[in-house]
């Protein structure tokens, strides 16, 4: 039998959650909650073994359930959370964890004192372009990273609880971080609300990571296209993913810039442009939804900390705290704001058995580790 899940939260991506912890082996979809009447309806209708509930304390309450997927809207997480671990319940929680960096850390220390895994739904760590990008950057051949530069964009879905960098730069901000390995050391953010007054509708994010190493990022529900594409400059090559291509989504340029001597007077270069072939690697990989709830199956039946664990959405948490307070601010660049794991090293990666991903060494882990809980060199 399959791990005994329960929904909290049937909007779009609970909808999601039902369809596929209903098709999964690994999981058996047991119970459902939401407060509109016609979802309940709709649920009942198309999952005729699931127990339909319309209060949260009902499926909480539940001893037969051993985990819950948490889709709600982002400012009712931090009570949902803290209240499934407390009743030993196994937790994957949308992102992002929650609106404030206090209440994600408080729940991650939660999850490690309770015992119970606590999973944050970064579904691009899942995501198989994303891994096959990682892959290529940290070859070798690619050379060091000089800058990354995201861009999600698409006219709408507008949501009502949160501004376009909270819905959407949760995702960006978990690919760098796994990317880069690092936190960043300054935060600044600019958004323009043309939707309505307060509420930004499309900003524009700049993280300074140490050694120089810079990600930028585009955010936007008011765009004529759907956007998801990521680009990753090194010394020696370039690659870029566009995850909305179904194929060859992933492109690894041998281009770059060589320093060559110049005669004209000693001692001086010049820089020279370096143009090479495209390398197109194979990406495979299941639904990134699919591998998620795998993996958080997984985690949960062997006691294992999951890729993103809890203190991986404190960091992201961190990282979008920043930027709301640089949004606030004009634009003025700010410090995030880091807590300490009391229980593991804040970069312990895991390799899972159910998904086919590649973490970082033990020794890359440790040395990414050292700039949580200081800020700042």
């Amino acid at each position: 039998m399959g791990l005994k899940v329960g929904v909290v939260g049937c909007g779009q991506w609970g909808q999601n959650y039902l369809r596929v912890l209903s098709e999964l082996d690994d999981t058996e979809l047991c119970a459902a909650c939401d407060l509109r009447a016609e979802v309940r309806e709709r649920i009942a209708a198309r999952y005729p073994g699931v127990r339909v509930l319309t209060r949260v304390e009902e499926i909480l309450a539940d001893d037969g359930l051993e985990a819950v997927v948490v889709a709600t809207e982002a400012r009712a997480h931090y009570e949902v959370v803290a209240t499934a671990l407390r009743r030993g319940k196994h937790v994957l929680c949308e992102k992002p964890l929650t609106l404030a960096v206090e209440q994600a850390a408080e729940l991650a220390h939660l999850a490690d004192t309770c015992g119970q895994t606590l999973m944050v739904g970064h579904i691009f760590r899942y995501n198989a372009g994303v891994n096959a990008l990682n892959a290529a950057v940290h070859a070798p051949d690619f050379g060091d990273i000089c800058y990354m530069c995201l861009v999600r964009t698409n006219l709408g879905p507008i949501r009502a609880d949160v501004n376009a960098a909270w819905d959407l730069a949760p995702h960006d901000i978990s690919i760098v971080l796994h990317v880069l390995n690092q936190m960043p050391i300054r935060v600044s953010a600019q958004g323009f609300s043309y939707l309505r007054a307060g509420r930004e509708d499309v900003a524009f994010i700049t993280l300074e990571m140490p050694e120089g190493v810079a990600a930028h990022l585009r955010v936007s529900w008011l765009d004529p296209r759907k956007v998801r594409e990521v680009t990753v400059v090194g010394r020696n090559q370039m690659a870029v993913l566009d995850d909305v291509q179904t194929v060859e989504a992933v492109r690894i340029y041998d281009k770059g810039v060589m320093q060559e001597p110049t005669y004209s007077s000693f001692g001086e270069f010049q820089s020279v442009v370096r143009t090479g072939e495209i390398r197109i690697p194979p990406v495979k990989g299941d639904e990134p939804l699919r591998e998620q709830v795998r993996h958080f199956a997984w985690a949960a039946r062997e006691r294992q900390r999951p890729l993103s664990d809890g203190w991986d959405g404190v960091r992201v948490v961190a990282v979008m705290d920043a930027v709301q307070r640089s949004l606030k601010a004009g634009g003025a660049p700010v410090l995030p704001v880091m807590v300490e794991p009391a229980v593991v090293d804040a970069f312990a990666w895991h390799q899972a058995a159910a998904v086919a991903l590649q973490p970082p060494s033990r020794q890359e882990s440790a040395e990414g580790g050292q700039l949580v809980g200081s800020g700042a060199r």
